[in-house]
């Protein structure tokens, strides 16, 4: 699995996860959400000078870019948006310019980033590695289901053909002890590494919040069958081991939060209400008066409607996890 998507001719080296599948962070709905509790973890770290604003496994960066559109001036000014992302995009290249968002006021660049000349003026700049020391907010939405998990049944691994390949290390037959209570017939996809992603990224904060977004699953209702699914040119296919589609496997969200950190885990649909992003329908007088606005509020209650549908986007989990902050400005604690 990691061959397949992070090798040298890797699906996450050679393509765009936006070519292939929809996501939450492509939304401007659930961007302006973002922007909101942007906003809320600045006024809980007492408005820094400089706001770290990072998205680990960014894409084309489509979701830094609609937080930025959507920030206030006086904010946006102080942001430090940097985009993490396995291969070199050239600057994010192949996102459509005329974003117009004003430069920075001289916020610094960190060690090791290079901005994207095709987002100048943003200050967006492009890592391979995730940056240390961060004071802000750090993002990894649908992240985490694509770090690379192994397979295992009844205490062997078990190769991409299903067969069982060796006995499992103490690390993770400890893992699958408490996490994944199985039968001997039973496949487990082992979390560890995802939890070992997480708490790194978490380990990046000085100061702020960690948001992971991803669709998942907790102790008490474990899937039967394994969740290892293909996507490529937005339909969902057989995985394939050579780097020609994605490679997914969903996320035991409750191993995931580390003892360094206090935590929360709602759903979707829970965490826009909070955020103020709601799916609601326009009056029906407004088609009178204003039969254009009323066709646009239709229309945007139709896509919030997507993001929060229960059986949808809107039952994905957000897992936030934060350090050094007065947690009772967070809107989404309340």
């Amino acid at each position: 699995m990691r061959t397949a998507l992070y090798g040298p001719d890797g699906f996450f080296v050679r393509e765009r996860p936006a070519d292939h599948f929809r996501t939450s962070a492509q939304s401007p709905h659930f961007a302006r959400a973002i922007a909101t509790l942007v906003a809320d973890v600045d006024r809980a770290l007492g408005h820094p000078e400089v706001f770290d604003l990072v998205d680990v496994g960014a894409g084309r960066g489509e979701l830094l870019h609609g937080v930025l559109a959507a920030l206030p001036a006086p904010l946006r000014a102080r942001v430090r948006p940097v985009a993490v992302e396995v291969s070199d995009r050239d600057g994010g290249s192949g996102l459509a310019p005329g974003i117009g968002l004003a430069p920075d006021a001289g916020v610094p660049s960190l060690p090791g980033a290079t901005e994207s000349p095709l987002a100048s003026g943003t200050g967006l700049a492009w890592r391979t590695e995730l940056p240390r020391g961060l004071n802000g907010l750090l993002l990894a939405t649908e992240w985490l289901d694509n770090v690379p998990l192994d397979l295992a049944r009844d205490g062997s691994y078990l190769d991409k053909d299903l067969n069982q390949c060796g006995s499992l290390n103490a690390a993770d037959a400890a893992w699958v002890e408490r996490w994944w209570p199985a039968g001997p017939d039973d496949i487990v996809e082992v979390g560890r590494s995802r939890d070992e992603a997480w708490a790194d990224a978490v380990g990046a904060l000085d100061a702020g919040l960690a948001l992971a977004v991803d669709y998942g699953h907790r102790r008490d209702r474990r899937p039967v069958l394994p969740t290892v699914t293909g996507f490529r040119d937005g339909r969902e296919v057989p995985p394939a081991f050579d780097g020609s589609t994605d490679i997914t496997c969903h996320v035991a969200v409750d191993s995931l939060p580390t003892a360094t950190a206090d935590w929360l885990l709602l759903d979707q649909r829970s965490a826009l209400h909070h955020l103020g992003v709601t799916a609601q329908r326009p009056p029906l007088a407004l088609a009178s008066t204003d039969p254009v606005g009323y066709v646009r509020a239709l229309a945007e209650a139709s896509e919030i409607g997507e993001l929060t549908a229960t059986g949808g986007l809107g039952a994905h989990w957000w897992l936030a996890q934060w350090v050094n902050l007065d947690a009772r400005k967070l809107s989404l604690l309340r």
